[in-house]
């Protein structure tokens, strides 16, 4: 019986790479990525090997079996693809996928097309979401106000997760100023947010306030977190 288990992703705009090395260290115990899951990875037992992994993201046409043969000329084996994320493995020493400036500033453009579409769909749903919660009463009103909040929470994250994508993005192209404010921002939604709560008596500004700080805590958490579970696995082995 095949034996697998599960490994939890930091989320790749946040911990790519280091979800990349422990998927290395775990090929050397012989586990070995089986398939993307939900917000991780399925792993197999299997011989001891020693494998490396590289993430690419790309739009792909049903038919675009180019793209793959591509990798596998240059020694990478497809392991799994999901929507527009695919992942590669190979022996050490394989020439990367990415060897230059270009193609890497490339591939986080290609990360975060996806996120512009959902951001674009839901920060003005959510907008307009909120102004007719606030225009209207009685049952439109809560209809609209309970649409709204589900839009929040949806939203934030993924603002956030877009605000990283951009971030590697403009550090591969060297955009210091702009990698600084992915920085900075969060700290400063979450000072705004702290403002509006004490200052602001709607009811709609102070959830929307509350639902900020608590997704840029959730986050903050996360991340904290899966950074301290891989500086503790690194150390252990």
């Amino acid at each position: 019986m095949t034996k697998t288990k599960y490994m939890m992703s930091g989320g790749l705009a946040f911990s790519e790479q280091k979800d990349l090395e422990k998927m290395h260290k775990l090929s050397l115990e012989g586990w070995h990525v089986r398939s993307f899951s939900f917000l991780g990875y399925t792993l197999e037992k299997g011989e001891y090997a020693d494998y490396v992994y590289s993430i690419d993201y790309r739009t792909l046409e049903n038919t675009d079996e180019e793209y793959f043969e591509l990798f596998k000329d240059a020694g990478w084996s497809l392991v799994d693809s999901a929507g527009d994320i695919h992942l590669f493995r190979a022996p050490p020493n394989t020439k990367p996928i990415y060897t230059d400036r270009d193609t890497t500033i490339e591939k986080y453009k290609n990360q975060v097309k996806p996120l512009n579409l959902a951001m674009v769909t839901l920060v003005p749903g959510t907008i307009i979401s909120w102004l007719i919660s606030l225009q209207t009463t009685d049952s439109i009103h809560t209809l609209f106000f309970g649409l709204a909040l589900l839009l929040t929470i949806l939203t934030i994250p993924l603002l956030w997760t877009g605000l990283t994508s951009y971030g590697n993005q403009w550090k591969a192209e060297n955009k210091k100023g702009l990698v600084l404010l992915t920085k900075l921002l969060p700290a400063v939604a979450v000072v705004m947010a702290l403002y509006a709560i004490v200052e602001s008596d709607l009811k709609a500004v102070q959830i929307v306030a509350a639902a900020v700080i608590g997704a840029t805590v959730f986050v903050t958490f996360i991340t904290l977190f899966m950074s301290l579970y891989y500086r503790f696995k690194v150390k252990k082995a």
